[in-house]
């Protein structure tokens, strides 16, 4: 019930759903081509070929804004790395000759996923750029192998559209033949939401409500005479 909520409470402000959870198990829905925008929280490298005393990390401010010797600050607000790496020459060309600069994004603060249902460790994770739906379940521990229902795991996707869609896929095919087709891509701010089996393993369910329910239920099936099929009373 608290997932529903939570789910609720994230997708109510201004989207709008899919009338059904389209079921998928293809790559065609969403082929995942995302190119990584810096946010605030990020940590940046920058290299300069041949000026190693310009070599260094930055942080990006919550302004958005970073500060680089040699040039005035730069907004980085939605801009690429490789954007990035484009005004740098452009301002360090006017100083320095024919400066090579390079940019990688090496802290990935500002991108998130949101993770929930059956999985080990429920949480918010950040998005470090090309992943897959089996990369953020990695994340968060891995799925629960007696309870998590893959055929039917939930992507709710943001994306940069208007309205967020939202997928069903199937990951079974993949962990059983090694089928990769369901094994979408993910965006930042997506939830991925692994869904519970109605009874995920029935022989479990019966041992466990047969030997481990309350003293008082214990009381009343030994009355009964009610035992686990195939060990009733003589």
């Amino acid at each position: 019930m608290r997932y529903f909520l939570f789910l609720l409470l994230i997708v109510s402000s201004g989207v709008c759903f899919a009338q059904e959870p389209k079921d998928t198990g293809a790559d065609e829905v969403y082929r995942g081509e995302f190119t990584y925008q810096i946010g605030p929280g990020d940590t940046i490298e920058i290299k300069v070929w041949r000026h190693p005393d310009l070599d260094m990390k930055v942080t990006v401010r919550p302004d958005c804004k970073i500060a680089f010797p040699l040039v005035d600050e730069i907004d980085v607000r939605n801009i690429t790395p490789q954007d990035l790496k484009k005004q740098l020459d452009t301002k360090l060309g006017r100083i320095l000759r024919d400066p090579q600069v390079t940019v990688n994004v090496v802290g990935f603060e500002s991108k998130k996923i949101f993770v929930l249902g059956e999985v080990r460790q429920p949480g918010v994770y950040p998005f470090e750029g090309q992943e897959r739906v089996l990369d953020v379940l990695a994340k968060a521990g891995g799925y629960k192998d007696d309870t998590a229902a893959l055929k039917s795991i939930i992507v709710i996707k943001y994306g940069h559209a208007a309205k967020s869609r939202v997928i069903r896929v199937n990951l079974l095919d993949l962990v059983k033949k090694g089928d990769p087709k369901g094994n979408i891509s993910v965006e930042p701010s997506d939830i991925v939401f692994v869904p519970k089996t109605f009874i995920a393993n029935l022989d479990k369910f019966i041992d466990q409500f047969f030997t481990k329910t309350d003293p008082v239920l214990k009381y009343y099936l030994d009355i009964y005479d009610i035992r686990k099929p195939g060990i009733l009373r003589q």
